[in-house]
């Protein structure tokens, strides 16, 4: 697990400054603390930077960029390559030879031998920029699922790259400047869609894409990856067949986990006590005595805290458990070095404890940890999804032949009968508008709602690096955009696709890999930790991708099938019990609190003359007045509108 950063030359210009490039490691230094690498080549008009977080083979022989034998082949790399050791051997038996132990090198190899179609022989998570030094052609890629980030720009005549935003403002010929569309889409999302970022001419790839920069500096963008193009495909029949889908998913979570416990330094599990990281630690126990399990909650929300349950798991595979309580305060001092972290902002408070568990790991000696993201989006493990395809199968499907007027004039009735109930708002107006029911599990301002709140909510851009990913995107301040451009290529490639399905793609693509994943990404690096996600595992995905429907949600019990497969392995009563979800007492710090709603206030105070040009009126003042009653919980959107003042691009 690493960071990097970089550039390389899109004409004749080629500048090279030792105290830029210098800044740009030490910028992601927490990143890589172990080591870090410069490579500029005057004949290839290319700078590279590199900081090391050592995890297998911890020589200097890791170090990177790394080169082949023949200095034919570069590479920089972060993640891990889980298959590494198969694809090493397969390799040498092509009558290539190794340097040392590492991941990196089976990658750079792989590349040499089989080109940019080595990626489909990957296991693992990575972004990485390959090199074929001979051709001149270049690829910056994004793993599978999108759990490591990478951010680019082709401003200035160059393409230039980083694990993180903040590495690139050190270039000169990059700005920070708000991207207007990209923050009409933040609104909803609580992040920006990829391919936006927050900032003009700043782009993060999206998850399974790859670019390219031939010889000609053309540069051309790739779907190498997608789930619904699965390497195994498996019977309708065996997709139904309850037992057949228990076995499997027993097999493929214990294979991941297996695998994903590869490491030369210590490694733990984030514990909260639920079923996902009980799994992991479950399974981990097969294969060491060893384990070591974190849990985190807060003083001032019992409601989020799982510790109980956390000690039970862990007497129960005799882990090594620790533990860390934080409160209120501590979650304010750490807010605006949060900000830093996330580059742009991530507006998700459970960012918070995600710093601080992963901050006790690393206190405590632990390089390396496992994570339960994805499970939920691939189970449907959360109660709203439940709803969600309660009210398509009893209201929507039934009503579809409806007149639009009609269902206009429903939908404007129910404005005025609950005020205050936007997220069932949003879902109604989603109805009369015959518009998908879901757009993703944490969405925060309606279209509607923004244009009620913001001055440039109509603003159209045609952004050439945008149309060059997504050609077919409608580049238009309407968040619908986003969610119809990703239905669309679901129904093409899964024309039966059902309602769970279409709405575990737009997790996959949207909130899981930019919200969820890099809010894993960011706070474990912020203390130089490796996360990792065992049930992204590319294999495990594809396979609960086409289990039915019928054995996600079944009986009302949400995560069916998952729970079923867990029966024998965890206590029954740690299985079914009612899900926590991993969350924070925000809504009580913007109501109650003690720092977060006077630092709110004297956010919105301090820009104001910039709020000015971006906010209509007194609207701002109206969420905190709302949220203030009683009834009123506005916190989701208070957070998001927190994290955007707080960053710094509306300066």
């Amino acid at each position: 697990m690493c960071g990097f950063a970089g550039y390389i030359s899109c004409g004749k210009q080629f500048a090279v400054d030792s105290e830029i490039l210098e800044k740009m490691h030490t910028t992601i230094a927490h990143r890589g603390p172990d080591g870090h690498g410069i490579w500029v080549s005057e004949k290839h008009k290319a700078a590279f930077v590199y900081r090391r977080l050592s995890i297998i083979d911890l020589s200097d022989a890791g170090s990177q960029p790394m080169f082949d034998a023949q200095k034919t082949t570069i590479i920089m790399f972060n993640g891990e390559i889980y298959n590494y050791k198969k694809l090493r051997a397969e390799l040498e038996g092509y009558g290539y030879k190794f340097n040392s132990q590492t991941d990196t090198e089976v990658f750079l190899y792989a590349f040499k031998h089989w080109g940019i179609a080595c990626l489909d022989k990957l296991e693992g998570m990575f972004a990485a920029v390959l090199g074929n030094l001979i051709t001149d052609e270049w690829y910056c890629v994004r793993d599978h699922i999108g759990i490591k980030p990478f951010y680019f720009s082709l401003e200035g005549g160059y393409l230039s790259f980083a694990s993180e935003i903040k590495a690139l403002w050190n270039l000169p010929w990059l700005n920070k400047k708000l991207n207007h569309q990209a923050l009409y889409h933040y609104l909803t999302f609580l992040v920006t869609p990829a391919p936006y970022t927050l900032y003009q001419g700043i782009y993060k790839l999206p998850a399974g894409m790859y670019m390219k920069m031939d010889a000609t500096k053309e540069v051309t963008f790739h779907e190498w990856y997608n789930p619904l193009v699965p390497a195994i495909t498996y019977s309708e029949k065996d997709m139904a067949d309850e037992q057949f889908c228990i076995g499997k998913i027993r097999t493929l979570l214990t294979d991941s986990v297996q695998k994903q416990m590869i490491a030369d330094v210590p490694f733990g599990v984030f514990l909260s006590g639920g079923i996902d990281s009980s799994l992991i630690t479950a399974l981990m126990s097969q294969f060491t005595d060893r384990v070591k399990t974190f849990n985190v909650s807060f003083s001032d929300g019992p409601e989020y805290s799982e510790v109980a349950w956390a000690r039970k798991v862990s007497k129960l595979f005799n882990t090594e458990h620790y533990e860390i309580t934080i409160s209120e305060k501590e979650a304010f001092e750490f807010f605006q070095k949060m900000v830093y972290h996330q580059d742009e902002p991530l507006a998700d408070s459970v960012c918070i404890p995600l710093y601080y568990v992963s901050k006790l790991l690393r206190d405590s000696g632990v390089t390396v940890v496992q994570v339960g993201e994805g499970s939920d989006e691939l189970y449907c493990g959360y109660q709203s999804y439940a709803q969600y395809l309660d009210v398509h199968r009893r209201y929507y499907q039934p009503t579809v032949g409806l007149p639009q007027p009609l269902k206009k004039a429903g939908a404007w009735a129910a404005a005025q009968l609950f005020p205050y109930k936007k997220n069932q708002q949003f879902i109604i107006d989603r109805w009369a508008s015959g518009q998908h029911l879901f757009w993703g599990e944490a969405i925060a301002f309606s279209d509607d709602w923004k244009r009620q709140l913001l001055f440039s909510g109509e603003k159209k851009t045609d952004d050439e690096v945008i149309r060059k990913i997504y050609p077919e995107l409608q580049q238009a301040s309407d968040s619908y955009a986003i969610i119809d451009y990703h239905l669309k290529k679901f129904y093409e490639k899964n024309p039966q696709g059902d309602f769970l399905q279409s709405m575990t793609y737009l997790e996959f693509k949207q909130r899981l890999p930019e919200l969820l994943l890099m809010r894993v990404d960011k706070m474990t690096m912020a203390t130089s930790v490796e996360g990792r996600v065992p049930f992204l595992d590319h294999a495990h995905v594809e396979f609960a991708f086409q289990v039915s429907t019928a054995l996600k949600y079944k009986d009302g019990i949400t995560k069916y099938i998952l729970k079923k497969a867990c029966e024998g392995i965890l206590p029954n009563d740690v299985i079914y019990r009612k899900k926590v979800g991993f969350g924070t007492p925000a809504a009580h710090w913007f109501k109650q609190g003690s720092y977060f709603k006077s630092y709110f206030s004297d956010l919105v105070s301090t820009k104001e003359q910039t709020l000015k040009q971006l906010f209509k009126g007194n609207e701002i003042e109206k969420i905190v007045k709302n949220n203030a009653l009683s009834h009123g919980n506005y916190s989701p959107q208070l957070w998001a509108l927190q994290n955007l003042l707080a960053t710094g691009v509306l300066e």
